[in-house]
């Protein structure tokens, strides 16, 4: 179901109707359309942009399209959010005993990773009477950084050696 409505999404060419779908998913679930609006942001800025300047430099913006665009990605966006918040992932992947172990996996690393994230910006907040300079935010994102590219390496072969252990590499 979620697949055909991406689809339908993507091959929807009536701005009117998608922004309408916006503004319904904004109304239903508010806290997964901030959500999608947080999640590109960036990007759609980026994008919009250089349409923007692209179409300055020849001549002409085209509206239409860069409003169609914006709208669609966040639909899909937003459409994926619910989705993926409706679901019980490690249920959805039980046919697979292979696709949960590595989802559990995956989600062990990223809560081990937030986790160190979170305890990092803790410590520097404790250990700071006033702000920090620039050159102490920079050393202080450079040992992050470092503990993490560390910690990823250690982690992989950690990993890699359970997977072995596993028969996830034997190619029978």
């Amino acid at each position: 179901m979620y697949l055909i409505l991406v689809v339908a999404l993507i091959n929807l060419h009536d701005w009117t109707l998608l922004a309408t779908i916006a503004l319904l998913a904004v109304a239903v679930e508010t806290s997964t359309a901030w959500r999608a609006l947080n999640a590109i942001l960036f990007f759609n800025l980026g994008v919009s942009l250089g349409m923007l300047l692209q179409g300055w430099w020849q001549g002409g913006i085209d509206w239409e399209f860069l409003g169609l665009f914006n709208l669609r990605v966040f639909a899909v966006t937003f459409l994926t959010l619910y989705t993926v918040s409706k679901l019980n992932m490690a249920w959805v992947l039980s046919f697979s005993p292979t696709l949960q172990f590595l989802y559990v996996a995956s989600l062990s690393q990223i809560e081990s990773y937030r986790i160190s994230y979170r305890d990092f910006r803790q410590a520097l907040k404790s250990r700071c009477v006033k702000a920090l300079s620039e050159r102490k935010r920079y050393d202080f994102l450079r040992s992050m950084l470092y503990h993490f590219v560390h910690k990823s390496v250690h982690n992989a072969r950690e990993r890699t050696a359970a997977l072995k252990a596993r028969g996830f590499f034997d190619h029978a």
